[in-house]
């Protein structure tokens, strides 16, 4: 007796099928911890990052502790010294003004673009991040305060509709947290900048975008003359011990 032949799906049918994203291997996973980590301000610059203690924390090998190492050195995120091993980095006075003037360029062409009618924009987007730092701060948790301020700049940048671009403003981020964390009185720093965060949201929420991006030009403008100068500071510092 002869099997009836089974039904095969056609090349339409299997065509029609959704695609799934790829699943992060362990060394994405393991970078991705300690990328966030960064971005939430809970590793200092000069945070060493022992290789034999993050395997056992994160039950992952030595060599994939490595592999994680490697994609977030090329992100400018950690350092390795010989002798001591990898750290989280310490920003430049140079990047400081690169990171600038690439963030001048994403923020400003989303508030472009919303005023071109190219693009919307949900108001929580804004507004969230803008009362999430508001909160922080009257907490006296300055730490947080920071995060929510990079959230609110990331939000903008997602009017862009690119998640490329979204991915690389997040590393962007992450590399600003790193200069955020060379301040000495980060309440001084973040206080009025969630002030202006807040001006800069109800504008651009009102169609206001002209007065909207001149406030955000000037508002990165001072940022970058802070941050610059306390990571010369921090420079210095070091240099010294």
């Amino acid at each position: 007796m002869t099997r009836p032949e089974r039904a095969r799906p056609g090349s339409g049918a299997l065509a029609s099928l959704p695609s799934l994203a790829p699943l992060p291997t362990a060394a994405e996973r393991a970078a991705a911890v300690i990328r966030e980590n960064i971005f939430e301000g809970k590793f200092q610059p000069g945070t060493a990052l022992p290789e034999a203690a993050l395997s056992q924390a994160l039950q992952i090998s030595r060599n994939t502790v490595r592999e994680a190492f490697r994609a977030l050195m090329s992100e400018h995120l950690l350092t390795y010294e010989t002798h001591k091993g990898v750290a989280v980095r310490a920003l430049t006075v140079a990047d400081v003004h690169d990171i600038y003037t690439l963030r001048q360029m994403f923020e400003t062409s989303a508030i472009d673009l919303l005023d071109s009618g190219r693009a919307e924009l949900d108001p929580a987007a804004l507004l969230e991040p803008v009362a999430a730092g508001e909160a922080a701060g009257a907490a006296d948790d300055w730490v947080t305060a920071g995060t929510a301020n990079l959230r609110f700049h990331s939000n903008l940048v997602s009017v862009h509709g690119s998640t490329r671009m979204e991915e690389f403003f997040r590393r962007l981020m992450t590399e600003m947290r790193l200069g955020f964390l060379a301040l000495e009185d980060p309440k001084t720093f973040h206080a009025p900048y969630l002030v202006q965060n807040r001006s800069i949201a109800d504008k651009i929420i009102g169609g206001r975008y002209d007065e909207a991006r001149t406030d955000l030009t000037a508002y990165l403008e001072q940022a970058k003359t802070e941050v610059a100068a306390a990571v010369a500071k921090q420079s210095t510092v070091d240099d010294d011990r």
